[in-house]
């Protein structure tokens, strides 16, 4: 391997293919030339292993830890003068690209747990082992991508007119018989920025919610119009899922030590278990929204677009009250999922710790990475479930935040959307009142974890193809497919 080189003042640091900057700790930014498993050389780049902090796009290791250029320099501020920086809730805030920002003592605290230390500039070089190690993560993650056919797992977004679409002819089940599955954005797996407001808003300010333009929406119905358009939502969501909440008198619990079993087929398995119960939740939510009005006046295309973008969003929304903080489980149709034990912050990380003389075989611990990206989701999941129920939403406002969220990523009649949703939010802000910022919070991470469930549900089909595809339902395979 050749080595590189970079000037620092008048000195300079070789470490092989690593290039240590010591202004900032290790800072990898040369291009290393690996072989691959089967002898062909690539140069794998660090930059593909996202910002362990908040997840953008990474430039390096900085500090010990893999970070993006916002979280370094943030980490540096932080080191170079007194700081007490103060959690406004739980000392528990979401850090990712979107809310980063806003708690300056959770990011921090996050930087912290993950190993970032100034300590870090003092080391000079990477051992053989910390090299190998993060090389060994870089070539995991652009086989990943490469296996998926999806680039970067936090891709920029791109507007709905600027995607590709497939189509695949013969399709005659699903959301609606006579409609072929197709017009599916590739949009989907890249979620779009939203950037929420961090301070109250009396209750018609409280109640809007981001528009495409970035400004809120601002409704224009009287109070006795609204009130009848929330009326009409919350009971067409009442009377879709009354049935479904008829639960099974004697559920299976599942044995989460199963789950964590590296076993690949009981994950699987698991998986398709999660489908069949998910599609249960999702054919309710399709019935709730073709009783909405606002959402039947669009096209049909519109219509699948908005139930393909937005639907894994609203069962978690709908599942959420259906979690029980207190016991950490889940009830869904079939099954109690309890979600307590999964509490492992970096499960890329813990893999990546076997000794370099005890190296598992590559395609084993490609499989690894594969699954510890599935604990990652259930984690994700679980948050989500949780910071929802906390808000202790009666049925009437998680009918209206359904309906808010189905009509959020519309690409055509978007004024006629935005508008419901503008009379739709504020409906929901009168009804929680100071928990209405609290409610909002939660949006990013749902974003964030549906995209995760198609990134992960790509790799599981590309590894597994056969495996995966037996027993998943046809509506879940129309609503989540990303083959073309």
């Amino acid at each position: 391997m050749s080595s590189a080189r970079v000037e620092l003042s008048s000195t300079s640091v070789a470490i092989g293919p690593i290039i240590v900057k010591k202004e900032d700790s290790t800072s990898i930014s040369s291009s290393p030339v690996l072989p691959t498993p089967d002898g062909v050389e690539n140069q794998p780049q660090i930059e593909v292993i996202p910002c362990k902090v908040c997840g953008d796009k990474s430039s390096g290791v900085h500090y010990g830890v893999i970070t993006c250029e916002g979280c370094k320099g943030f980490f540096r501020r932080s080191q170079s003068s007194v700081t007490n920086y103060q959690c406004p809730r739980q000392k528990n805030c979401t850090v990712d690209r979107v809310n980063r920002n806003r708690c300056q003592y959770c990011r921090l605290k996050k930087c912290m747990e993950l190993g970032m230390s100034r300590d870090a500039v003092k080391f000079g070089r990477m051992s053989k082992k910390q090299r190998e190690k993060v090389e060994d993560e870089v070539r995991l993650h652009k086989q990943m991508q490469e296996a998926t056919g999806i680039p970067y797992m936090y891709g920029e977004y791109s507007p709905p007119s600027q995607q590709s679409s497939y189509a695949a002819p013969g399709y005659e089940t699903g959301l609606y018989p006579h409609y072929a599955q197709g017009a599916y954005a590739a949009h989907a797996v890249a979620a779009a920025p939203i950037s929420y407001p961090s301070h109250s808003y009396g209750v018609a300010q409280q109640g809007a919610v981001p528009a495409s333009n970035g400004g809120f929406p601002s409704p224009q119905l009287s109070s006795a119009a609204e009130e009848d358009t929330a009326a009409k939502i919350v009971a067409a969501f009442e009377t879709t899922h009354t049935q479904m909440r008829n639960m099974n008198p004697n559920p299976t619990i599942v044995d989460v030590n199963r789950f964590a079993s590296i076993d690949f087929q009981n994950r699987v398995g698991i998986w398709r278990q999660f489908a069949v119960d998910l599609t249960t939740v999702i054919q309710a939510i399709i019935e709730f929204a073709k009783m909405i009005d606002g959402f039947m006046r669009l096209g049909q295309e519109e219509q699948i677009h908005l139930l393909k973008g937005g639907v894994f969003e609203l069962a978690i929304v709908e599942l959420s009250s259906r979690y029980s903080p207190e016991t950490q489980t889940l009830s869904m149709d079939n099954i109690v999922l309890p979600l307590h034990n999964l509490n492992i912050t970096d499960q890329i990380e813990a893999i990546l710790l076997y000794p370099v003389e005890e190296k598992l075989p590559y395609s084993l611990r490609l499989l690894m990475l594969l699954l510890s990206v599935q604990v990652r989701f259930v984690q994700e999941f679980h948050q989500c479930l949780h910071d929802l129920a906390v808000c202790q939403m009666t049925s009437s406002e998680v009918a209206l935040l359904c309906a808010v969220l189905l009509l959020e990523p519309a690409s055509t009649e978007q004024a006629t959307c935005e508008r419901l949703r503008g009379v739709l939010a504020q409906s929901l802000a009168a009804r929680v009142g100071n928990d209405a910022q609290r409610v909002w919070d939660t949006l990013p991470r749902l974003k964030q974890t549906a995209h995760l469930h198609l990134i992960l549900l790509g790799q599981l089909r590309a590894q597994f193809p056969a495996e995966t595809e037996a027993g998943l339902p046809a509506l879940y395979k129309e609503l989540f497919s990303i083959d073309p």
